[in-house]
């Protein structure tokens, strides 16, 4: 066997597994570049101080800018991508339109709200009042800023460089398999993780990278995982993948089965989460089919198509 052809394509292309892992291992040191270069500068500077005052994640917001400089230096090197390079991972000026941001806030936000309304409604939720230690503007400010740059971290290394490489590689459907796996378990170190809670954490992977690609901005998809995440954290006041944020005034306490309704690992991690994706996709590429112009269907008709025929 050639020992080329476990490194390069048949048409001269390097293989999908070292690209992927080229643009983890870039990540990596642009964290390290960052955290020895960038972070004494700003900490000369007192711009930690100032974080922390206004609650700026600093990791997070490091980790942003490793998984930027990854996705740059792996498109440039192995890719060979001079032009475009923020366009093909769903970062171009055209994917910031504000209508797609509104898909992703709009998808977002109802795939988890509606199951949750139905399951208050069902008396397996019930909303409970707690002691007003801050004000809601206050905790749901630091609610929003914390999920901000998680989120966009997540969405950076799972949905950018690593979906659209894996999609060019084997096709759309396995892509997302992969990527909504890989996902699931970047998500075993939160706090009492359960089958159910991780398999749906998998789904939400899947849920993203379809907003992804049917819109063909990242943004969107980055809007839609913080709507979802901010929800539960500021409009229903429960976990977030089994983390608790502040609760003032009241919170969502859960009576179970936790199969159904998520348990501690709040509503993400049930059941009714999943009829909330699913029937969210399907209003999703509903809508766009019937809206679209002809720029915007583009993506739409081919990840509906690879899904269909693959």
């Amino acid at each position: 066997m050639n020992p080329r052809a476990l490194f390069v394509d048949g048409d001269g292309t390097v293989r999908a597994i070292w690209r992927v892992l080229f643009f983890f291992g870039a990540t990596v040191v642009g964290f390290t570049v960052i955290m020895a270069i960038a972070y004494p500068i700003a900490a000369a500077l007192g711009l930690p101080d100032f974080a922390r005052a206004t609650r700026l994640p600093i990791p997070d917001l490091m980790t942003v800018g490793a998984l930027l400089i990854g996705t740059y230096a792996a498109s440039r090197t192995v890719d060979g991508v001079r032009d475009g390079i923020w366009t093909r991972v769903g970062l171009g000026a055209r994917a910031l339109r504000w209508r797609v941001i509104a898909i992703g806030l709009a998808v977002g936000t109802l795939a988890i709200l509606l199951p949750s309304v139905a399951l208050i409604a069902a008396g397996r939720f019930t909303v409970e009042p707690q002691p007003q230690l801050q004000s809601w503007m206050g905790a749901s400010g630091v609610a929003l800023v914390v999920l901000t740059f998680a989120a966009l971290a997540e969405e950076l290394s799972m949905r950018g460089y690593f979906l659209t490489t894996l999609r060019a590689s084997v096709g759309t459907p396995a892509a997302i398999a992969i990527s909504s796996v890989v996902f699931a378990l970047l998500h075993l170190g939160n706090p009492d993780p359960t089958v159910v809670g991780i398999a749906m954490v998998g789904l939400a992977g899947y849920f993203l990278a379809v907003v992804r690609l049917a819109t063909g901005s990242l943004y969107a998809t980055w809007m839609a995982h913080l709507a979802w995440n901010f929800t539960q954290a500021a409009v229903l006041h429960a976990p977030v993948s089994g983390l608790p944020l502040p609760q003032p005034g009241y919170r969502l306490v859960d009576h179970g089965p936790a199969w159904l309704t998520g348990g501690s690992w709040g509503p993400e991690g049930g059941i009714a989460a999943a009829v909330g994706m699913l029937v969210t996709i399907f209003l999703l590429i509903s809508v766009l089919k019937r809206r679209a112009t002809g720029e915007a269907v583009a993506p739409l008709a081919s990840i509906s198509g690879e899904l269909t025929n693959e």
